[in-house]
């Protein structure tokens, strides 16, 4: 039985004091295991809100059966299990998701691709390999079922353009889930919370006193020296901060690098020298697949693209890459200035 993968954050809250006076408003904050991972989420309340903890485990409950593909139940798995070309039924959930998906590789010339399913299945089938084998055959069969145009969304229903075409929608899950998380919040009269689920975050409104919440990008360097250190600090307001990289999860492949995002045209890594990717956006989802694809693009690929991202509430992005002598080279697009 796959396990599946545990997913460390290259988002990094920073220090937050929660303080309770009087029946003043304070921070209050659950959270757990989620998604391979770890959920925060902090809510400005004169009084802890019984219903918040259990609005949060719906929705993460929900995203979990619609998309894990770490479960036989989930509806991912019936979508792959699915070897037909005939339309099969969705939830309004899975096509709110999938459409957005399609959306997002449309907008990134397929940078970003939801059926990259047989790529990411040979990475795991090679990381799991003592000898870390990827096979040439194998290779060439899974970028034959790769293409986003292979599958669309008609009446609420999945249509595969080939029976073989399977989906992985972990790329964009995570932010969905604080997209729908922040909804629920929002209809409860909560205006001021910090949401991270697997490292995606999505700031409302402010801290008690009218502070911003604010958070840091991981320093890829200290990363690898066991520190989470942010390389980048700023105050979310009203946005979700996404990032993506490669540093945490690599292996070697007849000599050469292997790590798990793939450019989904090619079936290779991208030959780029980017290895984070941190996007800006009003929506968590649409910041979540995009940090995917900007690191397939690599920083001339996304600033081609940006004209496109404005439509979906894209505000910013900040690609890193290995500079001389240990240090980090920052590639920024409408980034804005660090909090102090």
């Amino acid at each position: 039985m796959p396990q599946r993968p545990v997913r460390v954050p290259c988002v990094v809250p920073l220090a937050l004091a929660l303080v309770a006076c009087g029946g003043e408003p304070v921070v209050h904050q659950i959270g757990g295991p989620t998604m391979g991972s770890t959920y925060t989420v902090k809510y400005v309340a004169a009084a802890p809100l019984p219903a918040v903890p259990a609005v949060i485990a719906e929705e993460l409950a929900a995203v979990d059966a619609a998309f894990s593909n770490w479960r036989a139940d989930s509806e991912i798995a019936r979508v792959n299990a699915h070897a037909s070309v005939e339309p099969l039924p969705l939830s309004p959930r899975f096509v709110g998701v999938l459409e957005l998906a399609l959306a997002m590789a449309r907008a990134t010339d397929g940078a970003f691709d939801p059926t990259v399913k047989p790529l990411s299945d040979l990475y795991r089938a090679a990381k799991d390999d003592p000898d870390h084998r990827l096979d040439a055959d194998a290779l060439a069969d899974a970028k034959a079922r790769v293409g986003w145009r292979l599958v669309a969304v008609r009446g609420g229903a999945l249509v595969k353009a080939q029976p073989d075409v399977q989906l992985d929608l972990d790329g964009i899950a995570a932010g969905a889930a604080c997209d729908a998380i922040a909804a629920r919040l929002q209809a409860l009269g909560v205006a001021d919370f910090y949401l991270e689920v697997t490292g995606e975050v999505l700031c409302r409104g402010r801290k008690p006193g009218g502070e911003p919440w604010r958070v840091g990008v991981v320093d890829p360097t200290a990363d690898q020296m066991g520190e989470d250190t942010p390389i980048r600090a700023l105050a979310l307001r009203d946005l979700a901060l996404c990032t993506s990289g490669d540093y945490r999860n690599a292996i070697v492949v007849d000599g050469a690098r292997l790590h798990h995002v793939f450019d989904p045209r090619t079936g290779a890594n991208p030959k780029n020298d980017i290895v984070s990717a941190s996007v800006l956006a009003d929506s968590a989802a649409v910041a979540d697949a995009l940090g995917t694809a900007l690191l397939v693009l690599g920083a001339d690929g996304a600033q081609a693209i940006w004209p496109r991202l404005d439509a979906f509430g894209v505000r910013g992005a900040l690609l890193l890459s290995p500079g001389p002598d240990g240090s980090v080279k920052q590639f920024e697009i409408t980034w804005p200035k660090d909090d102090a």
